[in-house]
């Protein structure tokens, strides 16, 4: 399930970002932010890496004041109301606070004139947020060499990479 709710969250987080500022399509926006609120929270219910990850994202895009649009709003209220009925796993407070580092970071160069003047590189590395993708493989590789368990492994790297090629292809298309 997990393998299969990261790409289905990438995607519609994308679809939902896009519908309401980019197509002009409120409604889809909101069915798709409500269902990427659920499948992130089921998610973040089942996974302790998981929870990392959403929670990380979603206090490094409020912390940042990315939550700007109506969609958004409503995939941040399902996302905690899951959360608050499912429960979370027990976290790793230094991965939490390492994730919403790394989607903070992210979220402020995305589309920042003043950060994408720098370069080319800055405009790549933030146009694909690598920020959190180097966090969560640190966590893994920490993980794996056994210095602490961050609940991050091999498998939760794969399963990011598809939540990101999922939200790529989502921004190239028009529902």
């Amino acid at each position: 399930m997990i393998e299969l709710l990261f790409p289905v969250s990438g995607f519609l987080m994308k679809v939902a970002d896009d519908a309401e500022d980019e197509w002009g399509r409120p409604l889809t926006g909101m069915v798709a932010g409500a269902l990427c609120g659920f499948s992130s929270g089921v998610l973040s219910t089942a996974d302790m890496a998981a929870a990392c990850i959403f929670l990380g994202i979603f206090a490094g895009t409020l912390l940042s004041c990315k939550i700007d649009c109506p969609s958004h709003v409503l995939a941040a209220v399902v996302f905690l109301l899951v959360l608050f009925f499912g429960g979370v796993p027990s976290l790793s407070i230094p991965a939490l606070v390492a994730c919403t580092a790394g989607a903070y970071i992210d979220e402020y160069g995305n589309d920042n004139p003043r950060v994408y003047e720098k370069g080319r590189f800055f405009r790549f590395f933030f146009d694909y947020r690598f920020s959190l993708k180097a966090v969560i493989v640190l966590l893994a590789v920490i993980s794996m060499l056994g210095v602490s368990d961050t609940g991050f492994g091999p498998a939760t790297v794969l399963f990011f990479i598809l939540f990101e090629v999922a939200y790529e292809i989502a921004g190239r298309i028009r529902i």
